[in-house]
């Protein structure tokens, strides 16, 4: 790894010049380590996450001056962002920070050599990214953008009980599946008979919440599958694996039209038009992102660096979308919620 080897061969080339009685030419000291960035274009929260990584980031210093950085802004398609890990990749970057799920899981498909931190992305264990929420991966650690989504949907069915809601998700995108798992997992409990070594059978899943995914097929079909599932839900999961703000508009404008309910993780979309939302702040996340990176070109090891939670969560309810929809929301909700919109 080239960050851990940065200060002892920055040492030996001063040493060189330093002890070497009659050096023919003084060798030059390695150049500082640099950072790629591989930030996703249109997305709002990615941005915000990226200014607070950057006001922590550029507090880094080292031996030879100030870390290096390249940022490339790719389109949220797997291929251009694959794409763009190789080419950091080949560049020689020593540290790659990559934004989001769908770029955290583009660079898992990719051989990278040196380390990589992510922000921003859904359950990173059940993703794979890292072991457990207590070590980081094999070169890669990171922060998760993920507040839980148990309490996201159990404001759901306190507020409207029962129901199906629908996620969209490109088929051909593996997150999506890990996605509509854990959303699966969180709207059931096991009722099932105990066997005679206390474990729960493998039936009697009771599931208050039917988890509907809606094929987009591709991001310019976001809303044709939620449309293909009229009359089978009735609520919207705004997922964190959509491409682009724009799309995100493009779902609540048709929910809205539709007067079906939204519940999502993303930062700002109840002032949007979404019914409720549970919100990790992205400045926290920039920041701790910006501590990793300090300790690794320090010369910290990925897997010695926990994954790290964000502490600061809001829950947003949108008082103005449960009147056009004649919810009475119950005073259980309103008394967790950090602020409303009317």
């Amino acid at each position: 790894m080239r960050l851990k080897n940065f200060k002892w061969l920055l040492g030996l080339a001063l040493s060189a010049g330093v002890f070497c009685l009659a050096p023919a030419v003084e060798a030059a000291p390695p150049p500082p380590p640099l950072v790629a960035v591989i930030l996703p274009k249109d997305n709002a929260r990615f941005q915000s996450i990226h200014a607070a990584f950057l006001e922590r980031f550029n507090k880094i210093t080292t031996i030879a001056g100030k870390p290096r950085l390249y940022i490339q802004s790719p389109n949220s398609d797997l291929m251009s962002l694959r794409n763009s890990i190789r080419k950091a990749n080949a560049l020689g970057a020593d540290l790659v920070v990559v934004y989001g799920t769908r770029a955290a899981m583009a660079a898992k498909q990719e051989d990278f050599t040196e380390p990589l931190i992510f922000a921003d992305v859904f359950e990173p264990v059940a993703m794979g990214l890292v072991p457990s929420l207590n070590r980081g991966g094999d070169l890669i650690t990171g922060v998760s953008g993920h507040a839980p989504v148990q309490t996201l949907l159990k404001v759901l069915q306190e507020t409207v009980g029962t129901g199906h809601l629908g996620i969209p998700v490109e088929a051909k995108n593996p997150a999506g599946k890990i996605q509509v798992e854990v959303l699966k997992k969180a709207a059931c409990r096991r009722v099932g008979p105990a066997d005679d070594n206390g474990k729960l059978n493998p039936s009697g899943d009771l599931c208050w919440l039917e988890i509907v995914p809606t094929d987009m097929q591709s991001p310019a079909g976001v809303t044709k599958g939620l449309k293909a599932a009229e009359g089978k839900i009735n609520s919207i999961y705004l997922s964190d694996l959509l491409p682009s703000d724009a799309h995100v508009a493009e779902i609540l404008d048709y929910a809205n039209q539709a007067g079906l309910l939204v519940i999502s993780q993303i930062p700002g979309t109840a002032e949007q038009g979404a019914f409720a939302t549970l919100e990790s702040d992205p400045q926290e996340q920039g920041q701790l992102l910006g501590e990793i990176a300090d300790r690794l070109i320090e010369g910290d090891l990925p897997e010695d660096i926990p994954l790290m939670i964000p502490r600061r969560i809001s829950l947003v309810v949108n008082l103005d979308i449960a009147k056009k929809n004649d919810i009475q929301v119950p005073f259980s909700v309103l008394s967790q919620t950090s602020r409303v919109v009317r």
